[in-house]
């Protein structure tokens, strides 16, 4: 760092210094070269030299700023193309065997973002303006813009491991704010669910809403779940414990079956779901359907449906201007239920979330119970 201009060269141009010759008694003027740091001496008349310096660093700044120009126009050229930069991406994607869901929708964004930028587009080139303009054309849609621009920091966060940015353009934009309109699931709306399940001719439904709720498990793993290990089991029962590969984060989880809540226990919701249908599924059907025969998996849409089927029959809404509650919500119930009863670093535990956030956003019950105030 150069050494701060003295006072005399203050009112002087950049890089022009009043030099004084104390044994001549005389007084002169040098240019230092901001390039090199060289001196150049420009004589002692001051608005000659004022002038040749103002000359020389309109010249060289000019040249400065075109060299500038042309390195990083050099690197943008050389960095590789959208599509090289994406079908990486979604290399990486399979080899962390993310689940099917998620690979979908991991394509879909991806193909989005291809026609927004340009496949032919040097990633190198694409700049944070382009990112906010490509998500504004989800504006009317808030969600989509969401998962776009997730979707494109993880693009980025790809990119910069292999060395082609330095830098994660998607993060700099804007998040979008959304507001969930699915309803939260109570205790009480389960309950009564629960109830009006129990009249309808596919039991099955009882015993999946049962097991989803004392193991806190997603639909996929609850629809995978066995009462024994085979070759290539993702959910079963191993003794006194409840083994989880995660369907969607490949978590593993290993549950105690002696714990639950709401008066039921995993040990105890595995021994109802035994029948006189012989079956390696704990949610199982037990007699011949369209497309299913006794003893068959049931497909987690099927778990959706009836689910549904059962809760517009108990006359549950959810709360007003919202859609009413899923299947999916009994997890967020269950892992509510857990934390008030063992704490929140078990419910993290038993949902096999891998930080305290995703935890809190399931325990988040989005006003629609109330916060009891307790004394002592």
């Amino acid at each position: 760092m150069s050494r701060p201009r003295n006072r005399s060269n203050l009112v002087l141009p950049d890089n022009l210094y009043r030099k004084e010759d104390k044994r001549l008694d005389k007084i002169y003027y040098a240019y230092r070269d901001p390039r090199t740091g060289k001196m150049h001496g420009l004589g002692k008349d001051r608005e000659l030299a004022i002038a040749d310096a103002k000359a020389l660093n309109a010249t060289i700044y000019t040249s400065i700023k075109a060299d500038k120009l042309l390195a990083i126009t050099a690197q943008e050229s050389t960095s590789p193309k959208f599509i090289t930069v994406i079908k990486k991406h979604m290399e990486l994607c399979e080899s962390r065997k993310l689940a099917e869901n998620t690979m979908r929708s991991k394509k879909s964004a991806v193909k989005a973002w291809e026609s927004l930028l340009g496949a032919d587009t040097p990633i190198g080139n694409i700049t944070v303006r382009n990112i906010v303009e490509a998500l504004s054309t989800y504006e009317d849609r808030p969600r989509m813009a969401q998962s776009m621009r997730s979707a494109g920091i993880d693009i980025w966060k790809d990119a910069m491991q292999e060395g082609w940015v330095t830098d994660n353009i998607p993060l700099k934009t804007r998040s979008t704010s959304v507001e969930v309109m699915r309803s939260r699931l109570t205790l009480d709306d389960y309950n009564k669910i629960r109830e009006t399940a129990l009249t309808m001719r596919d039991k099955w439904i009882v015993r999946a809403m049962e097991l989803a709720l004392v193991t806190a498990q997603r639909r996929e793993d609850v629809a995978s779940m066995e009462f024994r290990q085979s070759g290539d089991s993702s959910a079963w029962i191993d003794g006194n414990s409840l083994c989880v590969i995660q369907h969607k984060t490949k978590n593993r989880v290993r549950i105690p079956t002696d714990i639950g809540v709401n008066g039921l226990t995993i040990a105890g919701v595995v021994k109802s779901c035994r029948d006189s249908v012989l079956s390696k599924w704990i949610i199982h059907h037990s007699r011949n359907g369209n497309l299913s025969s006794p003893g068959d998996q049931v497909w987690r849409d099927t778990i959706t449906r009836r689910f549904a089927d059962a809760r517009d029959l108990a006359g549950v809404k959810g709360e007003e201007g919202k859609q009413p509650p899923t299947f999916h919500e009994i997890r967020s119930l269950a892992i509510r239920l857990y934390a008030e009863a063992y704490g929140a670093e078990f419910a993290q535990l038993i949902a096999g979330h891998k930080d305290a956030a995703m935890t809190a956003v399931y325990r988040d019950v989005r006003g629609s119970e109330w916060v009891e105030v307790k004394a002592g």
